[in-house]
C-alpha cells in the first residue's frame, strides 16, 4: 500500500544541529551521562558526512535553515556558561541562551509520518516530550513549502497521544513493526524514565496514514531502548524480499517472538547485543542500496548486510550522536 511504500525513499527530510548545543535533553541512557566538553563543529561536520552519505547512495535531502541560528553563526567558536548564557569564546557579549535553544532538533527520526495520495500531501505530526514540542513550527513550514513548490494539497493531523515520530514505525514489505512502551514494564528494571511512545500514539499515526490493522505488528520496548530504531529497522535487499534487522533483546516479553511469527523467522536478520545497545547498529538508514550505518559496529553486523546485497557506509558520529544518543536514522 502507498503508505508504507513512501516510508523509504531517496528523498530525506533532515534538520542541521544547532551551531550552539550542549547535552541537556537527558531522555535516553546515553544523553543521560553528562559530558564536560561537547564540539558543536565536529557534530556539524559529523553531519555534514551523513548528507554526503544520502548523496553518494544516489540519494537527496531536504532540509531548512532556520532564523533562529542566525545570532549564532560567524561568532567563530561558542561556549556555553553555567548559567546557560552562550557566548563567542573570549568574550563577554552574549549571543543566546541554551534554554531557548532547540538542541534535540537534529533527531529528526522523530518528526512526522508523511504519504503522498495523488495531488494530496498528508502528515501526523509527532507528540513529544515538552522539551521539543517548539520543533514542530519547522516541520509545519516545511510541510507547507514542499507542498506549495509540487502542487499538493496539504493536510496535517496532530496525533493526540504520546507518539515519538518515524522513529517507532519499521516497515517490512506489506507489514508494519510498531513499537510503544508501557511505564513498569519498559523501565521495570530501572528507575522509572521519561514517557516514550504510547500504544494509542501509534494507532492513531497508523489509522491517519491509511495502514489496515491486519498489516500492523504491536510490540514494546524494554530500556534501554528508548525507540523502535534502537531495536530494528526494516531493509530492503537486492536478492531477497524485505527483512527486519532486528536485536532480539530490545523488546518486552514475548514480542520478539511475536515479530517472527508475524513476518516469518526467515525475514529476521539478527543484531549483537553489543552493536545493538553501544553501537545503534539498529540506527541505521538505508539510501537505494546502501545502507548507512555508524562507526564501530562489528564486522559481523557488515557481514549480515553485505549477505542482503547492499553497501556499506560508514559515518562517524561521535560527538553528534556518540553523546547525544542517535544514529543515521
Amino acid at each position: 500500500m502507498s503508505s508504507l511504500r513512501h516510508v523509504y525513499g531517496k528523498v530525506l527530510v533532515v534538520r542541521p544541529p544547532v551551531p550552539a548545543t550542549c547535552n541537556k535533553a537527558g531522555a535516553n541512557y546515553k544523553s543521560e551521562v553528562a559530558h564536560l566538553e561537547y564540539s558543536p563543529r565536529r557534530a556539524y561536520d559529523e553531519w555534514l558526512t551523513i548528507l554526503d552519505g544520502i548523496i553518494a547512495s544516489g540519494g537527496d535531502a531536504v532540509l531548512r535553515f532556520e532564523e533562529d541560528d542566525d545570532a549564532f553563526l560567524d561568532k567563530g567558536d561558542l561556549q556555553v556558561a553555567a548559567d546557560g548564557a552562550v557566548r563567542p569564546v573570549g568574550s563577554r557579549t552574549e549571543v543566546g541562551d541554551m534554554r531557548n535553544v532547540l538542541t534535540g532538533r537534529v533527531f529528526t527520526a522523530n518528526g512526522p509520518w508523511v504519504v503522498v495520495e495523488g495531488r494530496a500531501l498528508r502528515a501526523v505530526m509527532p507528540n513529544v516530550l515538552e522539551h521539543r514540542r517548539a520543533e514542530a513550527t519547522y516541520y509545519h513550514e516545511l510541510l507547507a513549502e514542499l507542498a506549495e513548490l509540487g502542487g499538493y494539497q496539504l493536510e496535517v493531523s496532530d496525533d493526540p497521544w504520546r507518539w515519538e515520530g518515524m522513529a517507532d514505525i519499521a516497515v517490512v514489505g506489506e507489514q508494519v513493526v510498531l513499537t510503544y512502551a508501557v511505564p513498569g514494564h519498559y523501565d521495570a528494571t530501572v528507575a522509572p524514565k521519561s514517557r516514550r511512545s504510547s500504544r494509542e500514539g501509534v494507532d492513531f499515526a497508523a489509522d491517519f496514514v491509511g495502514v489496515p490493522e491486519s498489516q500492523r505488528v504491536y510490540v514494546e520496548l524494554v530500556y534501554p531502548h528508548f525507540h523502535g530504531d534502537t531495536v530494528h529497522f526494516g531493509a530492503r535487499p537486492t536478492n531477497r524480499s524485505e527483512v527486519l534487522v532486528h536485536y532480539a533483546g530490545g523488546l518486552w516479553g514475548d514480542g520478539h517472538d511475536r515479530v517472527a511469527v508475524a513476518l516469518g523467522q526467515d525475514r529476521l536478520v539478527a543484531i549483537s547485543l553489543d552493536d545493538a545497545i553501544h553501537q545503534y547498529a539498529g540506527n541505521a538508514r538505508q539510501v537505494g542500496d546502501v545502507v548507512l550505518v555508524p562507526e564501530g559496529v562489528s564486522d559481523g553486523y557488515l557481514a549480515s548486510l553485505r549477505r542482503l546485497g547492499l553497501t556499506i557506509h560508514q559515518v562517524p558520529l561521535f560527538e553528534l550522536f556518540g553523546k547525544a544518543g542517535g544514529g543515521p536514522a
